[in-house]
């Protein structure tokens, strides 16, 4: 199995104890504009039907598309989310949550993305596995060289 690449591999200082951590999620893949995360579906991620909480599922979408707007960039980032438009489309009910996102068009400034969270549970065939889909813009600012200096995190 691929080890997967934590947030503080990708650049992004001072995850530990965030939210960010919490969650739990690695990087198992990742290209400019590009990115994928994997998360452990743990019981604290859910409702009380056990499935993945809407609130996990956005937040997901959100930094699969954050993580997007700043891979393969040479210089560290901070992707502030603007706007998230979200569409629940069936219930994560498996152990595992992917999360991919992909830029969409970049300004100077503003990156547009498109994110999915998909159930491998549910199929072989990826399509079938789509759950949720989302679309971030996000103000791209240069991120601080401490994790101490950080206003706003990805």
């Amino acid at each position: 199995m691929t080890r997967l690449l934590t947030p503080a591999d990708m650049g992004i200082l001072g995850y530990e104890g965030s939210f960010l951590d919490f969650l739990g999620f690695g990087v198992a893949a990742h290209e400019p504009d590009f990115v994928r995360l994997q998360m452990p579906l743990e019981r604290i991620h859910t409702n009380t039907m056990q499935m993945a909480h809407g609130g996990i599922i956005m937040s997901m979408l959100d930094i699969a598309g954050a993580f997007s707007a700043h891979a393969g960039l040479e210089q560290p980032m901070v992707s502030i989310t603007m706007t998230q438009a979200t569409n629940f489309l069936r219930a994560v009910t498996g152990d595992l949550l992917v999360a991919e996102g992909r830029v969409v068009r970049r300004t100077r400034s503003v990156v547009f993305t498109e994110s999915k969270v998909l159930d491998p549970s549910l199929s072989s065939d990826p399509e079938e596995q789509l759950c949720a889909t989302g679309q971030c813009s996000f103000k791209l600012r240069p991120r601080p060289t401490t994790s101490t200096d950080n206003e706003e995190t990805a």
